[in-house]
């Protein structure tokens, strides 16, 4: 019996070693890697440059976006009309890749061709889209020829049709969307239910917002908590397409590119830009 008692503190104490050795090292790597940064970030704002506590970076930051041809204001409006499109773009998405479950004719070839986009690097699918959109495009000259234009434009490069393009870029890919998600989720649903539904006479709109979406509720509503999480992150490819420029500037790629053009290694708010920091401290002081 003491025997037994003994390989069972044994066993017990390994386990104990086994699940401490196997949290151990994610939960180092959250700390380090994602509680450290981020409590870091909210400390620094409240530093300026020399280190000193201050308000400073907020004060510059309501300067900033109060300005007239603020950057940053122009960043958060694209932002959240890119936010806009992708909840409007939800239900296309859920539509598609319940047309393409249910086989209508060329299901597999639109499944291809929609997916297609998803395997490639996203360069790669917009040095493809600028081409699509350049001047010596079909795109070009229709929109010279609807505008009246004496010139091809070019339109990721005209502030006058960039953002558009860029949106419009968005809507095209947004169509695919969880391709993969949204089949495996509708390939869950009984054959058995669809079929005793299309006895009755159901149409495909019945059978799709009657059996289909709440089947797939649970699904539906934690692909919308993770858009509405993204709504600061909306972006799409804005930096690949236009670095940003143009008027299409997003809050994503307003913080990237600003951290990516910092000279040296400060990171502070006042080292970013500094011919716009000195035009606020006008206003400021």
């Amino acid at each position: 019996m003491a025997l037994t008692k003994s390989k069972k503190k044994k066993v017990n104490k390994e386990l104990v070693c086994f699940i401490l050795f196997a949290i151990t090292i994610p939960i180092l790597n959250w700390v380090v890697f994602y509680i450290y940064p981020n409590i870091n970030s909210i400390l620094m704002a409240f530093k300026n440059a020399e280190g000193a506590w201050s308000v400073e970076n907020f004060q510059r930051l309501w300067v900033e976006f109060n300005l007239p041809t603020s950057e940053l204001r122009l960043a958060l409006k694209n932002t959240l009309i890119t936010f806009a499109i992708q909840l409007v773009m939800f239900i296309p998405q859920v539509l598609v890749s319940y047309f393409i479950y249910k086989k209508v004719p060329f299901a597999g070839l639109y499944r291809i061709l929609f997916f297609l986009p998803g395997l490639l690097v996203g360069v790669c699918v917009a040095m493809v889209f600028k081409q699509m959109v350049g001047v010596a495009s079909p795109i070009a000259d229709m929109v010279q020829n609807v505008m009246n234009l004496d010139y091809p434009p070019e339109l990721l490069a005209d502030s006058r049709f960039a953002n558009t393009v860029v949106l419009a870029h968005m809507v095209w890919f947004a169509f695919p969307g969880d391709l993969i998600i949204w089949g495996g989720t509708f390939a869950r649903i009984p054959d058995d239910l669809l079929e005793s539904a299309r006895v009755d006479g159901i149409t495909w709109w019945g059978e799709f917002t009657k059996i289909v979406v709440p089947l797939v509720w649970p699904t539906v509503a934690l692909k919308m908590v993770l858009t509405v999480c993204g709504i600061l992150g909306a972006s799409g490819q804005v930096f690949l397409l236009t670095n940003g420029q143009y008027g299409t500037m997003t809050l994503n790629a307003w913080l990237y590119i600003t951290l990516l053009n910092n000279s040296g290694s400060e990171y502070t708010y006042e080292h970013h830009r500094p011919y716009v920091w000195e035009s606020i401290k006008e206003v400021m002081y």
